[in-house]
């Protein structure tokens, strides 16, 4: 198969454990890319770090592509996702979205979605990408976990509005196709720069980093070309990939 527009192929189901496990079946069945996995609720949905992510029935889209992105530009995926989601929730309520590196969507701090890439090498040698999008459209803030209620927000919580999460899909295939192309294209730069303006955090603040040896402290200095975070600490710069970001000082 050649390659399609993102979702023009689309799996829906009504309830499954995880788009991004399903994904990464179609994956090493040979599917193209762009083809979508859709659930109206994830029943064992995950984040980051292996964390639970809270899938209520029809609240939310809860949906994951198929992607086979140059092995050059893995770390910049991302940085296009969170682009493309961002844009998409902003044309379907007109409320201004921030990120929060390296997947993190948030509307005034407070996260209103979650993005998850995750890798697997083929035995061709390619990638094998499952790109997975958490966006909270229709949660009352009961709807959320009480260890994240206070953390979490979503666009009804934002504007009083239900969205169809549907009309949210069909934006975020078109969004989420223009950066996978701009990334194809080797545009690093564009997207770096685009995703540092939405940045949450600016340059010289300091930020609080847990890595594989514990929680690093220093002041950030921006994004490299390739998507990962400067980190300087003392007088050394320091690049950080799949680390998360625990805190940000003043």
């Amino acid at each position: 198969m050649g390659t399609i527009n993102f979702g023009e192929l689309t799996f829906r189901f009504s309830s499954l454990d995880s788009t991004m496990n399903f994904g990464r079946t179609l994956a090493r069945l040979g599917f193209p890319e762009g083809t979508a996995v859709l659930a109206d609720e994830q029943t064992a949905g995950r984040g980051t770090k292996g964390r639970w992510w809270h899938s209520s029935a029809k609240k939310g889209l809860y949906v994951s592509f198929l992607l086979r992105p140059p092995a050059g530009l893995l770390h910049l995926l991302p940085l296009a996702a969170g682009l493309a989601a961002a844009e998409a929730v902003e044309e379907l309520a007109r409320v201004d979205m921030s990120l929060k590196w390296p997947n993190d969507l948030l509307f005034r701090g407070k996260k209103i979605g979650g993005i998850l890439c995750e890798a697997e090498t083929s035995t061709t040698g390619q990638a094998d990408v499952i790109a997975g999008f958490g966006l909270n459209l229709n949660h009352h803030r009961e709807d959320f976990a009480e260890e994240v209620a206070d953390l979490a927000t979503s666009l009804l919580i934002i504007t009083g509005q239900t969205y169809q999460p549907e009309q949210l899909f069909q934006l975020l295939g078109r969004k989420f196709q223009f950066w996978y192309n701009k990334l194809k294209e080797g545009q690093a730069k564009l997207i770096v720069g685009r995703f540092e303006a939405r940045l949450s955090f600016s340059p010289g603040q300091t930020v609080i980093i847990k890595d594989r040896e514990g929680k690093v402290s220093g002041q950030f200095g921006g994004l490299a070309q390739d998507g990962s975070l400067i980190l300087q600490i003392g007088q050394e710069n320091k690049k950080y990939y799949a680390s998360e970001i625990v805190r940000v000082l003043s």
